[in-house]
């Protein structure tokens, strides 16, 4: 065996792949398999996707949606944070590019951000993100753990910042 052959990954089961539509332009970027549900993660230009081991479409979710990503690769745990909704995670001890893709769409959907403490020393981000299907500029306050966007004082303090994000991106 030489020194340095590549071992090639199977294809993407066709039936998985047929299970995400696709818009015009869309193609899928990426994708691993789940060790634990037997079902895929797929990224496209637009979308995250789950299909499930028997190869029907769980959900898809816009980029802007997602929050952020981590894999740790000691354990194969990704997962994905996402605004508004629980986080997901797969188990992918795979080589893929599914990783890195994960990273450079979220990243590909953020337009403007800023973050600030509330008084008690909490974190909320807010951003302008674009819908990388549309181009709609989507925005967003998000609450680190323990800030709620239901006090008043914080609340206005995101409506502000959101308001200066949207004149410095021209909306």
């Amino acid at each position: 065996m030489p020194l340095f052959e590549r071992r090639r990954r199977a294809p993407l089961p066709s039936d998985v792949r047929d299970a995400v539509p696709l818009a015009g332009g869309e193609k899928v970027l990426a994708w691993a398999r789940d060790e634990e549900s037997g079902g895929h993660v797929l990224a496209t230009t637009h979308h995250l996707a789950f299909v499930d081991a028997g190869g029907a479409l769980v959900w898809e979710r816009p980029w802007h949606e997602a929050e952020s990503g981590t894999w740790k690769g000691e354990t194969g745990l990704l997962t994905v944070l996402w605004v508004g909704h629980r986080p997901t995670q797969w188990r992918v001890t795979e080589p893929s590019l599914l990783q890195q893709t994960l990273r450079e769409r979220i990243q590909a959907s953020v337009v403007l951000a800023d973050e600030f403490r509330t008084r008690s020393r909490r974190t909320v981000r807010v951003v302008i993100r674009q819908d990388l299907a549309t181009g709609r500029l989507v925005e967003q306050a998000i609450p680190g753990k323990g800030a709620s966007l239901e006090d008043p004082e914080v609340a206005a303090e995101a409506a502000e910042r959101l308001s200066r994000l949207r004149t410095e991106v021209g909306l």
